[in-house]
Parts: structure tokens; sequence; C-alpha cells
């Protein structure tokens, strides 16, 4: 059973085709995460658009969440190895994607 999660968020690039970044990603890009054995499954949710509070900046609008197989950092660092066997994507990036918005970070459980 999965016990953690890859969450990345990020933005289309600006006057990009939205629906082209979308099918890039939903179809290709996080496919591909899951067919290198780095994540289970995943799923892709856009932001609301209602900020929780002027206080806390709004996160990119896009937010795709993978579940793990990892418990411990160490099952992380070999999650991370099988990302950077190669140094790009065999389907590559797409145009339609703001590279400058991805930010992303493995979480573990905190307690049972």
């Amino acid at each position: 059973m999965p016990k953690g999660l890859l969450i990345v968020v990020s933005e289309c690039a600006e006057g990009a085709d939205e629906d082209e970044f979308n099918r890039w990603y939903t179809e290709e890009h996080a496919p591909e995460i899951i067919e290198r054995g780095a994540a289970i499954s995943f799923r892709r949710l856009k932001a609301s658009g209602i900020p929780l509070s002027p206080a806390f900046p709004e996160l990119p609008t896009y937010a795709a969440v993978y579940e793990i197989d990892a418990e411990t950092v160490g099952d992380v660092e070999k999650i991370q190895q099988r990302l950077a066997q190669t140094k790009h994507l065999s389907r590559g990036v797409s145009p339609t994607l703001d590279v400058s918005s991805v930010r992303a970070a493995f979480y573990l459980p905190v307690s049972e």
C-alpha cells in the first residue's frame, strides 16, 4: 500500500493552450512517472481560485499528486534515483509547461 506522496504544483505557460497543457500532463507526463516505477498512481487537480487567507500566498494553479511506495527517506532516495537515471523524460517536456513555476516535494507519513 502506498505510504507517501509526491506533490508537484505548476502553471501552464503564459499564452500556451491550457487544454494542450492538461492533455500533455495527464496523458503523457504523469503516466511516464508511473511507467518509470517512481509512483503507483496519480491525480491532477486545479485550484479553486479562492484563497485560504490573504496571509498565505497562493500556490500554482495545478497540482499533481502521486502516490508513492515510500515510508522512509531511503525509499524516497531510491525513487529519486529512478527518476534521475536519465536527465530528461523520454517524452520530453511540453512547451506548455511553465518550468519556472514548478515546485515539488516528497512527503512521508508523520505517524501511522
